[in-house]
């Protein structure tokens, strides 16, 4: 080849590589669209500052969002009582929000947390304590158990108990047994038990 044609096929790739390709660098920040990246593939607008924080949109379908301190969203001035002013949304995947060294606060007029899958299920894990306090607290459910491996405390002003299909059995592994329907009763229910306590241990 010439060196005529062999600058005209430089030029025609380097005509074809820049219309896919843009860079533009500015005192304190770079943006580019077309640019490659290890991680996620080509870029489709990215704007990066000089402290690495920015915004970048891949074509794979990825966003990054980064600030070396803080990013604070707000929304809703102007929305009515029932409008949503900022909404997070997965349309598919999950949502996870953590703060490995700090605390997660939810602040609210009212706190609503649901599980909507008919086979959903709500976990509260604490490697220490889990504290609820108010001036009045409901459980409405089918089945409740609560166990625990240590000591179990009731103490209030006023206790009831109330069996709707029967009398209200007690039980206990040291209990003294009076009659054998009772023993049977109670066998049954320190069993249970124990299965139970073993499955939590």
């Amino acid at each position: 080849m010439t060196e005529e044609e062999v600058q005209k096929l430089v030029k025609e790739k380097f005509d074809e590589y820049a219309s896919e390709y843009f860079s533009m660098r500015r005192p304190g920040f770079n943006i580019e669209s077309g640019t490659r990246t290890e991680g996620h593939g080509h870029t489709e607008f990215a704007v990066t500052t000089d402290s690495i924080q920015g915004i970048h949109f891949y074509d794979t379908g990825n966003c990054k969002l980064a600030a070396n301190k803080s990013v604070e969203i707000y929304g809703g001035k102007t929305a009515a009582e029932k409008d949503e002013g900022v909404v997070i949304q997965a349309k598919n995947g999950n949502v996870h929000i953590k703060a490995p060294n700090g605390n997660l606060i939810l602040e609210g007029t009212n706190v609503i947390i649901k599980s909507t899958d008919a086979d959903g299920d709500l976990n509260l894990n604490s490697m220490k304590t889990v504290s609820v306090k108010c001036p009045e607290f409901i459980v409405d459910a089918t089945k409740n158990t609560i166990t625990s491996t240590s000591n179990t405390l009731l103490a209030s002003g006023t206790l009831e108990l109330y069996c709707e299909t029967g009398a209200v059995t007690t039980g206990s592994g040291q209990d003294p047994i009076l009659s054998g329907s009772f023993f049977d009763t109670l066998i049954n229910i320190a069993d249970k038990a124990k299965k139970i306590l073993n499955r939590a241990g």
